[in-house]
């Protein structure tokens, strides 16, 4: 944010004449989200529903999770004071009646979850388990994913909320009982990252792991010492997009902090052993991660300019701003940021118009552009024919087929010695073993 800020400032073509200003506000926990977006809604230490927004304020940031974004999401709504979030994907938030204000810059639950059940139907992976973030996150990837395979042959044999408190390796052995080889994870990075240390513990083998976009092109999770063992991991993924000067900023901003705090620094590491972020780990993170955060500041800056009616090398300096009128130029903008287009639709929604399927290799690299063959875990192998077992029409077993004996393509119906009853040849499989 503090990039994007910064280069808007030393534009000439954007919001020419006009400084930016920002204010940071941690929001690790809601204890600090709430103080935060009080103090900064307050006049005087009041908040008047019926009075005037609080001056200079055009737009929010944030928040990062659709849970704090939900909780302090209706303290902005009430004077439409623009929220424009770089990673809330809660569905819930399209709801314009609820959320008039709110806007993002990555792709909704919805998107995401229209393309795994895509993936899952094109492998005709029928027979899975769905593991989510016991969050607002989570529940609602959960909601939609059960709606979406309505009406498909695709069941849900195991589904289960993740939270600190979770039994990974039993959930682990009742995935492996219930023979289920396509795991979705709807969760974070590192709930992720617990799970999949757990799957290696327990010597989990021949899975298909389906990552959202939270996780998909995380550069640390393939790295992980067995992690090839687990099976194979497919993902879904905006485009991730390089920010020409970014990697300059964060190295040059993070040696001008040591340098001002070199003493503060070595007191720290000499009492608690602290281990700051360097530079390399915040550009390596997620490769996603940066510009959904740079958009979000371009948005508000080119709907301000718009507001203002900047042109001719300057904007407008008798006008005065309220956040309602950002907020109509912000649901107008449509631009371009390195190749791609921003603008939002009528709920405020992103949509990046295509999307990558990830594939992770087995040296650890996250592969965009490459598609390696991906077992099918639900259809019996040749020589075998399905036999349905329990209440679940996706689940069977695989019986060896009796002898000079056919099947047919889709592997349900058994039949015996058709070539010679004049059948084609080519609608068939031999089930000779």
């Amino acid at each position: 944010m503090r990039f994007a800020v910064e280069e808007i400032n030393n534009s000439t073509s954007l919001l020419p004449n006009i400084s930016l200003g920002y204010i940071l506000f941690d929001q690790c926990s809601d204890g600090h989200s709430f103080p935060s977006i009080l103090n900064l809604i307050s006049v005087n230490g009041l908040i008047d529903p019926w009075g005037e927004p609080p001056k200079n304020l055009i737009g929010v940031i944030g928040s990062y999770t659709s849970s704090k974004t939900m909780s302090v999401a209706p303290l902005l709504m009430m004077d439409l004071i623009p929220m424009v979030s770089y990673g809330a994907a809660s569905s819930e938030l399209s709801q314009k009646k609820t959320y008039p204000s709110f806007l993002r810059t990555l792709p909704s639950n919805k998107n995401v979850i229209e393309i795994i059940v895509k993936i899952l139907k094109y492998f005709k992976w029928h027979w899975v388990s769905f593991l989510h973030d016991n969050n607002s996150y989570g529940t609602d990837g959960r909601e939609l994913f059960i709606r979406n395979i309505q009406d498909t042959e695709i069941c849900l044999a195991y589904i289960k909320a993740l939270d600190h408190q979770t039994d990974y390796p039993g959930i682990l052995r009742q995935i492996d009982a219930l023979r289920v080889h396509v795991i979705i994870v709807f969760a974070s990075d590192w709930r992720v990252e617990v799970l999949f240390e757990s799957a290696i513990q327990q010597n989990v083998t021949n899975k298909v792991w389906l990552a959202t976009n939270t996780w998909s092109l995380n550069r640390k999770l393939p790295k992980t010492k067995g992690i090839r063992n687990i099976g194979t991991v497919l993902g879904v993924a905006a485009p991730a997009t390089t920010i020409p000067g970014f990697s300059d900023f964060v190295h040059s901003a993070k040696a001008a902090a040591l340098s001002e705090n070199a003493e503060q620094e070595t007191f720290c590491n000499q009492v608690f052993n602290c281990t700051g972020l360097s530079a390399a780990d915040i550009i390596d993170a997620d490769p996603s991660f940066s510009f959904p955060v740079y958009a979000a500041v371009h948005a508000i800056a080119h709907a301000l300019h718009n507001t203002l009616q900047c042109g001719a090398g300057r904007c407008k300096d008798n006008i005065t701003v309220y956040p309602n009128m950002v907020l109509a130029e912000l649901k107008k903008i449509n631009f371009t940021l390195f190749n791609q287009t921003i603008h939002f639709d009528e709920n405020g929604d992103h949509n990046y118009g295509f999307y990558l399927i990830v594939f992770w290799n087995r040296n650890g690299d996250v592969l965009t552009h490459s598609l390696l063959y991906v077992p099918n875990y639900c259809e019996c192998p040749v020589g075998y024919k399905k036999k349905p077992e329990g209440i679940h029409r996706c689940c069977f077993n695989c019986e060896i087929c009796p002898n000079e004996t056919f099947i047919n393509v889709t592997g349900k119906v058994l039949l015996n010695k058709l070539l010679n009853h004049g059948y084609a040849e080519n609608s068939f499989k031999l089930c000779f073993l």
